[in-house]
């Protein structure tokens, strides 16, 4: 059975790496939750994707640059706050799989914050950054770990290298005989869409009859 990712929680229908994102997630009964995570200038580990402020709140400047009191204070969209990893660790904890994104270096971090939980059957990190992969599996290979790409060049020498579990891949690069070079080479492999793009049901589909094992996906569901 294919698994249903929810792309930052929910986000076509709330705003992005939000508690109320996640929660709409849930709602529609999806067993992945993704988000991304970034280190305050005091930090900590908070849950937002770009490296500025400028796109997903009402703040300006790059995120290292303030402490968590002073972005607690923003509003990330319908006036929610930029929640902690541990917020979203107390809404998801027995509830769904944690899909993790480490858009930084903050290994120790997560591995930290995932003893602390005790929810290391819990969790899948994922990153672009085959060596903080590569690091996690050094310091505990029991995490479950995806290398993510845009292309499918080099992506299973990268996975291999990193020693992940699964592989995820831009949708439009999806083919029926890469995913089958990912399976004969013991990788899940999962499609991921842009965050506003929102593809047709069909489509999907026809993305699932080629062999994918899971979807990252906006509307959390098909």
């Amino acid at each position: 059975m294919v698994f249903i990712i929810g792309h930052r929680g929910a986000c076509y229908y709330k705003p992005e790496n939000t508690i109320s994102s996640f929660k709409k997630a849930l709602q529609l009964r999806c067993k992945h939750i993704e988000c991304d995570v970034r280190l305050t200038k005091d930090k900590k580990v908070i849950i937002i994707h770009d490296e500025t402020l400028d796109r997903t709140t009402n703040g300006h400047g790059k995120v290292k640059d303030f402490t968590f009191k002073d972005l607690r204070k923003l509003d990330a969209g319908n006036k929610q706050k930029i929640p902690t990893l541990q917020d979203y660790i107390n809404l998801l904890k027995n509830k769904a799989i944690m899909v993790i994104e480490l858009k930084e270096n903050i290994v120790n971090n997560i591995l930290n914050i995932i003893s602390k939980n005790k929810i290391q059957d819990q969790v899948i990190i994922i990153s672009f950054h085959n060596n903080y992969l590569r690091k996690i599996k050094k310091l505990n290979p029991k995490i479950k770990t995806g290398f993510l790409s845009v292309r499918t060049l080099l992506a299973i020498k990268r996975a291999k290298f990193c020693k992940a579990d699964f592989i995820g891949i831009y949708h439009r690069f999806i083919t029926k005989k890469f995913i089958k070079k990912c399976h004969k080479n013991n990788f899940k492999i999962f499609s991921y869409v842009g965050v506003r793009e929102n593809p047709n049901k069909k489509y999907l589909l026809k993305l699932i009859k080629l062999g994918l094992d899971g979807l990252a996906l906006n509307k959390a569901t098909l």
